[in-house]
């Protein structure tokens, strides 16, 4: 069956989707973030201070592989090799120092301080927000776990995000997500933990991811805020924070990141960021750090002015990107004058 539309009925037709189209780019323009000069491309007049601070930059390797050798190599050993391979920071898991025996973890300790070496990050990565409670609590006490984990090696955090929603990935996209409800949710349950752990130093270092309701540095600031607790603090990764909207205004990213989150940012996760160029539709891909649009060099820059040395860890790329990606870091810092520890 055909349909007939009159000429007030098309002229009506057509102001009501131009009024949608202004809506819709307003909408856009305010969605840009806190920077709302900012356009999609990048700014043209932009200058960079790339004047580096005096405090080293610490780069991280992986130190629970190597302990769970422990019965071919020993504690000292694994520190060694850590060293040996450039690293002077490691991340680790909570189920591998909780399973050294007391001589053992005795022993890590002291090759930790003889080699210079810091346990920078705890992985706890957990969902602090599953719709289901049971679940949820779980993961609460797992993150509990891990924080006890973290004050056996002088670790100053455990690396989580707030989570997700979707009951079957804690990183998912769904809609509410972003609802007050659930970010009362996400207070109490960083509250939660930080009570259950109350007495220990270590902090829960949430890192920001664009499909989970701390997807902005502003959105690290207004949950401290809420938690009123030091111990709730930053593990900071840009790349995750990656949009259309701030992707070629990485630099601009970064600095909102220093300037909002200073000297609570615990610790950093290094890879890079690339949008696929074939694509109708957005796909956002990280990639290992040089492969992408990342401005490493404001990145290393705003690291070594922090006031005690904070961990670099690369991560998220096969070995043999790993490799690139330090190689990549080295000649960043050598070029901006940024010292990377121990080297």
């Amino acid at each position: 069956m055909s349909s007939r539309f009159t000429r007030r009925q098309m002229l009506g037709s057509s102001v009501a989707a131009a009024g949608s189209f202004v809506a819709v780019s307003c909408a856009h323009q305010s969605a840009q973030g806190s920077k709302s000069n900012w356009n999609l491309g990048p700014d043209k007049n932009l200058v960079r201070d790339l004047t580096p601070g005096t405090t080293p930059v610490r780069l991280s390797g992986y130190l629970g592989a190597l302990l769970a050798q422990r019965d071919k190599i020993s504690p000292t050993e694994s520190i060694k090799k850590l060293v040996d391979d450039g690293f002077r920071g490691c991340h680790c898991d909570a189920a591998v120092i909780h399973e050294l025996k007391d001589s053992e973890l005795k022993e890590l300790n002291e090759a930790l301080k003889q080699y210079d070496v810091a346990v920078f990050e705890i992985g706890g990565y957990q969902n602090m927000i599953h719709p289901d409670a049971a679940e949820r609590q779980k993961n609460l006490k797992f993150l509990a776990n891990c924080l006890e984990a973290a004050e056996k090696v002088n670790c100053p955090q455990v690396g989580t995000c707030t989570g997700s929603r979707d009951p079957n990935s804690y990183i998912g996209v769904h809609p509410d997500n972003w609802s007050d409800e659930t970010w009362k949710l996400t207070v109490e349950s960083v509250k939660q933990v930080l009570r259950d752990t109350s007495g220990l130093k270590a902090a829960l270092g949430i890192e920001a991811q664009i499909t989970m309701n701390v997807g902005r540095p502003q959105d690290h600031k207004r949950l401290m805020d809420d938690v009123g607790d030091k111990r709730c603090a930053v593990n900071l990764d840009p790349v995750n924070m990656v949009s259309l909207d701030n992707y070629y205004h990485t630099t601009e990213l970064i600095n909102e990141c220093f300037d909002l989150l200073g000297e609570q940012i615990l610790g950093a996760h290094a890879k890079d960021t690339y949008i696929w160029p074939d694509k109708q539709t957005v796909h956002v891909q990280e990639v290992a750090s040089g492969r992408g649009v990342m401005d490493y060099e404001t990145y290393l820059v705003r690291l070594s002015r922090m006031k005690w040395s904070r961990t670099l860890l690369p991560e998220h790329v096969p070995a043999d990107e790993l490799l690139f990606a330090g190689a990549y870091i080295r000649k960043v810092a050598a070029k901006v004058g940024v010292k990377i520890y121990g080297d």
